[in-house]
């Protein structure tokens, strides 16, 4: 990579003082790791605190392991007194902010485009989905992964090389300032925000709150200047515009830059849409899709790709795992989308699942959704409503605590086939008999709950642990 050792000494908010053989100062570094169950031989190992683990207690092993050169805290360093294993240290006050803001300075060394994009929903896979239609032109770094956070962006950065034309970084946030803060190591020319729905509302209080958290990213191109990508068929992104970037506007609903024209959904739930006389039918299915599809349409015009190489770029793509990927087995259909859930994400999902042509039963199995605080209630409630209104959902499932308040309103609404569960040895003892060949099941919960155990119990007709 295109930075010396000598270099670390010298970035800007960066106290760094070295200890070691002097002579490394002026060789390049190979590459930088945080954990040292993956870290090679001449990496430089940056050792971070976590919540579980803290990277100091392994400085041992990664230097067995050859690494070049070790980024500590300067305190931890001085409270060895001298038992420290021989190698060349930089010594830091706080190790997380050392890889942030090396990651800022690298960054700043590649004069290139790199969109920041962030929201509430839909953001890995929108992600994806701009990242396949640049590279239909270009190479270009993205995080892998949900790779995302004060960590995840950092390390991505890192990756740069003189090979990369354009970048493509996705923010998460549950706190506010978090993406205020990635986008100041990112150094973002353009952003896009997805929309902005329930999620996280336990950290940031209201939809209000979650706009405030999100829209940093607007306030650093007010700053900075660059484009913004706005989705001007969500109401709180259209009620307040940007000052200062570029506005590019796409919706379907509103008038837009880039409109688009929903055409509706095959019998796999799987939508097409126009832009101008193009038409784009899309492999992922759900019609929530069409806007993360619309997003990446917006973004290869501005970056000057043709309607054909975007429409080639959309129709080859495939969703990641766990993320409404639909799974074929022994004649029945799962939607596997068992990544994380919020209140607007098991909506969509459930409206999928009800569009859904099917020769069999809808089924639905879902967890709780995580982080709602105050919300809880109300939005487990409302899912379960929700669930009944749309009419068609044949049976219904549930595991979690705050499931039951699903289950209990899905049953008062009128859903018939409703069973609610402590446990998922017991939830995939009563789902498998009901399970017919022409079934559409899907299953869903937050992160925290993790229902990929349900999908890989059903793909293997075994029963995972509680």
């Amino acid at each position: 990579m295109d930075l010396t050792f000598q270099e670390l000494l010298h970035i800007d908010l960066l106290p760094c003082e070295f200890r070691g053989d002097p002579s490394l100062l002026a060789q390049s570094i190979a590459g930088f790791c945080i954990d040292s169950r993956v870290m090679q031989a001449n990496q430089t190992f940056i050792a971070i605190k976590g919540d579980r683990h803290d990277g100091h207690e392994f400085i041992a092993e990664v230097m067995a392991k050859g690494a070049r050169a070790t980024v500590v805290s300067r305190a931890w360093y001085l409270q060895q007194l001298g038992q420290v294993p021989p190698g060349n240290y930089f010594l830091v006050d706080d190790t997380l902010v050392a890889l942030q803001a090396i990651a800022r300075y690298y960054r700043q060394k590649f004069d290139i485009p790199l969109l920041a994009l962030t929201g509430s929903n839909g953001k890995t896979t929108t992600k994806e989905m701009i990242a396949a239609v640049l590279s239909q032109k270009w190479q270009i770094l993205k995080n892998p992964g949900n790779l995302n956070n004060h960590i995840g962006v950092p390390l991505t950065l890192l990756e740069l090389t003189a090979t990369h034309d354009a970048g493509v970084i996705e923010m998460g946030t549950n706190h506010l300032g978090e993406i205020a803060r990635l986008a100041e190591i990112a150094c973002p020319t353009a952003g896009l925000i997805t929309n902005i729905g329930p999620a996280h509302l336990e950290f940031f209080g209201s939809l209000q709150g979650v706009f405030e958290a999100k829209t940093e990213l607007w306030r650093y191109l007010e700053r900075h200047g660059g484009v913004a990508f706005v989705n001007v068929d969500d109401p709180l992104l259209r009620g307040k515009l940007p000052n200062g970037p570029r506005i590019i506007t796409y919706g379907f609903e509103n008038p837009a830059q880039v409109s688009g024209q929903f055409l509706g959904l095959d019998g796999e739930g799987r939508a097409a849409f126009a832009v101008s006389d193009v038409t784009i039918r899309l492999e992922i299915v759900g019609m929530h899709n069409i806007y993360n599809a619309l997003a990446a349409v917006a973004v290869g015009l501005e970056f000057n790709l043709t309607l054909s190489q975007i429409k080639t770029a959309l129709e080859r793509f495939l969703p990641a795992s766990k993320r409404m990927e639909v799974i074929r087995s022994t004649g029945m259909v799962i939607i596997n989308d068992c990544y994380n859930s919020n209140p607007e994400s098991a909506r969509k999902a459930l409206l999928t699942l009800s569009q859904m042509k099917t020769t069999g039963k809808r089924i639905a199995v879902l967890a709780d959704m995580l982080e709602l605080g105050q919300w809880s209630q109300s939005e487990h409630q409302a899912i379960g409503q929700y669930a009944a209104a749309l009419g068609n959902i044949d049976w219904l499932f549930t595991y979690g605590p705050l499931s039951q308040l699903t289950a209990s309103q899905a049953q008062r609404d009128g859903v018939k086939h409703v069973f609610h569960f402590d446990d998922k040895s017991s939830l995939i003892q009563q789902l498998k008999p009901v399970i017919a060949e022409g079934d559409v099941i899907l299953i869903k919960g937050s992160r925290g709950m993790a229902m990929e155990q349900v999908t890989s119990a059903l793909l293997a007709g075994s029963q995972p642990s509680s």
